[in-house]
């Protein structure tokens, strides 16, 4: 029987939350004059960039171009990006590597993030996008995680039941959304602690902890 393993980008493969938290700030600095403290950024991880420009305007009472604070958002996070080291978690090469090799199962991406961002953020983690048999972002969802959509699309599009796929997620939202589409979900800790990922199946404090056995054993259990 075929599986999938599913990541998400952010927070998962590229440790690239910090960075979108500082060019959210940098945005709403340049076009509203306000500052942003960086740790109100963390309820919109996991989210596409229209849903953190829209929370953080609701939360400021703002009034916001949406097109252009999203643009703003985008070329202050490919700034950050583009300056940052090495961003690519440990041990993410690794199993990427194992499970693609293996013909029992397929390797997808599902992030919130836009495809120019997602490309450049995996360009920056050293992987190719070859490896990949589906490629989804926020760019071809209408509904942001905690809403299964894109997962459920990525079932969709691999020909696969949704109980023939793990997901790997860091946040509480892309979690919600794993479990909402009846999939099994391993949960890093990289961005938030494990009490708060306690609805996934499997909670690792680094991808080098997963291993093929506990993505079959998982798969069976689905």
């Amino acid at each position: 029987m075929p599986y999938a393993l599913l990541f998400d980008v952010d927070g998962v493969i590229a440790d690239t939350e910090p960075l979108s938290a500082r060019a959210a700030t940098a945005a709403f600095r340049e076009l509203y004059g306000i500052e942003i403290p960086l740790a109100e950024h963390l309820a919109y991880t996991g989210g596409t960039h229209k849903k953190h420009v829209l929370g953080l305007a609701a939360s400021y009472k703002l009034e916001v171009d949406l097109e252009e604070a999203i643009a703003a958002h985008k070329r202050h996070f490919l700034l950050e990006l583009d300056a940052a080291g090495d961003l690519r978690y440990p041990g993410v090469a690794e199993i990427i590597a194992l499970m693609a090799a293996d013909r029992d199962w397929r390797i997808g991406l599902a992030t919130g993030s836009g495809r120019e961002r997602s490309r450049a953020t995996l360009a920056k983690a050293g992987l190719d996008t070859a490896n990949f048999a589906v490629w989804l972002t926020g760019d071809d969802i209408t509904k942001a995680k905690p809403n299964p959509e894109i997962y459920l699309r990525a079932a969709s599009q691999l020909r696969l039941f949704p109980t023939q796929c793990v997901v790997i997620e860091d946040s509480v939202a892309g979690v919600a959304a794993a479990k909402a589409a009846h999939m099994r979900c391993i949960a890093v800790t990289n961005t938030y602690p494990g009490e708060a990922l306690h609805a996934a199946d499997r909670i690792v404090d680094s991808l080098a902890e997963v291993s093929p056995t506990m993505l079959y054993d998982l798969a069976v259990e689905g």
